[in-house]
């Protein structure tokens, strides 16, 4: 037989093996969705008949955030304190893995473990008519997407989000003087493209709703009804290794609010 043809034969027969490798693998991933789909059905009746109330459409389809670390980057730091400074900025030491970033509009604070602060020179950050419009852009300016949480007189709490999920521990206060943006305190932002953590997997939607049931009940406290579940990280950090950013669930009851975390079960309360 001819090589040509040999070759087209062979060609075929690795065409036909990959097609059917293909709808093996899809039928697998079908039937995991579909039995991952049951379980959560099965679970969501299981604990209603435990007493607590809630609707279907209240809990998530799936576990869709994923456990993620970030390295601290200097180079990064830098950049965000002069996205919002100007440049150039003149970095300093000052002992204890803190580097402070200046110029004469100021200056933007870093520690090794998120903490995050800035003293600036109202005049040269109007924040315009909307000052929550004007602190977002600000902020958006130096690549730390939010949202205004709460507003006083004189500051306004700003809550981080990445890719859209609120990071619930990182929060600042933004202090407004003389119509501009006067300082930056009490509080943590993450800096830093954050990757995905292979060594740790979060549970399922059904072990989820059953650990946070049992978690509740663990804490001494009686929930009847699950009125919402936000999904957002929480982040630790270390001295010497990465800020670890973990999924959770923020869950509102008709007795209060729990986080659970969807990588331990851990449940807490939310103060």
């Amino acid at each position: 037989m001819p090589w040509s043809k040999l070759k087209n034969i062979i060609l075929m027969i690795l065409l036909v093996t990959n097609l059917c490798l293909l709808v093996l693998v899809g039928g697998q991933e079908l039937q995991n969705s579909r039995l991952k789909s049951r379980a959560r059905e099965d679970t969501i009746q299981l604990i209603r008949g435990r007493g607590v109330q809630v609707e279907e459409n209240l809990i998530p389809q799936s576990m869709t955030l994923r456990p993620q670390t970030v390295q601290r980057d200097l180079d990064w730091e830098e950049r965000t304190a002069a996205a919002l400074l100007g440049t150039p900025v003149v970095a300093e030491s000052r002992g204890g893995e803190v580097y402070r970033y200046f110029n004469p509009k100021g200056y933007v604070q870093f520690h090794s473990d998120g903490a995050f602060s800035a003293q600036l020179n109202p005049s040269d950050f109007p924040l315009g008519e909307d000052r929550r419009q004007g602190c977002l852009e600000l902020m958006e300016n130096m690549g730390l997407k939010g949202v205004i949480l709460d507003e006083t007189e004189d500051a306004l709490l700003f809550r981080q989000t990445w890719e859209g999920k609120p990071l619930f521990s990182q929060q600042v206060t933004m202090v407004c003087r003389e119509g501009g943006l006067a300082s930056i305190t009490a509080g943590r932002q993450l800096v830093g493209r954050p990757q995905e953590d292979p060594t740790r997997h979060t549970i399922s939607i059904a072990t989820a709703l059953i650990e946070f049931v049992n978690g509740v009940s663990a804490l001494g406290d009686v929930c009847n009804r699950i009125d919402g579940i936000e999904e957002g990280f929480v982040t630790a950090a270390s001295l010497s290794g990465p800020t670890v950013l973990t999924p959770v669930w923020r869950v509102t009851t008709d007795t209060g609010a729990y986080q659970l975390d969807t990588v331990t079960g851990g449940v807490t309360r939310v103060f």
